[in-house]
């Protein structure tokens, strides 16, 4: 027998409530089994993609931090998307390694490989990852091939992963790497509801999105 139960995603600042039909005996709320879900059930577009880039970022990104572009110059450019991101990828190593040395932590970082989101399809980068001075960066890349902007101190980043699944061109297939030992959104124990949508908002806490799927 199914019931109308409620459970919250926690995300660093970002809390989801979502109210859902589900088996009155409990078990994983939809969304916590990672890599398991079918395509029709969480996992199914690309919404729910920008979805769970979403909570990464929610849960390990703060004002600050840098969303960052990098191109190629016309004698740069790789031949391939493949070759493109194993360039990127020896850039993030090379990257966490300096930043490792530079002040001592590990680097947090999620990259897409792009071509979508420019007339020509012309291969690029975006990458989400922690503050640094720009000298770092420019040891590692050419300076004059990329730019960043800090994200704001919302907490939520749903825009910025939506932007990098689209300009990715998601085709169903997982679109973005990132560094090990991320935190990880949080679910809690479903519990028991009369009527979907009866959400008492905090204070102190802002509705910044609604949606009701049937």
């Amino acid at each position: 027998m199914k019931k109308l139960m409620r459970y919250r995603i926690t995300a660093g600042r970002a809390v989801e409530v979502r109210d859902v039909l589900m088996e009155a005996r409990g078990g994983t709320p939809r969304g916590a089994r990672r890599g398991k879900s079918s395509a029709k059930q969480l996992k199914r577009n690309e919404d729910e993609a920008v979805l769970i880039l979403a909570r990464q970022l929610n849960a390990n990104c703060k004002g600050g931090d840098l969303f960052l572009t990098l191109k190629y110059s016309d004698s740069r450019l790789p031949a391939t998307r493949e070759e493109a991101k194993r360039i990127a990828r020896n850039f993030m190593r090379r990257l966490a390694r300096a930043y490792r040395k530079t002040t001592g932590k590990k680097l947090k970082w999620w990259l897409v490989t792009a071509s979508v989101s420019t007339k020509t399809g012309r291969l690029h980068h975006h990458v989400v990852t922690d503050a640094m001075d720009w000298e770092l960066i420019a040891q590692h890349w050419p300076p004059e091939e990329f730019s960043y902007r800090r994200l704001d101190a919302t907490g939520d980043y749903t825009a910025v992963a939506r932007y990098m699944i689209r300009n990715a061109g998601y085709g169903g297939a997982r679109a973005w790497s990132h560094s090990q030992g991320i935190r990880q959104p949080q679910y809690s124990t479903p519990i028991p509801v009369a009527r979907a949508g009866t959400v008492r908002v905090p204070p102190e806490a802002r509705v910044v999105e609604r949606e009701i799927r049937e």
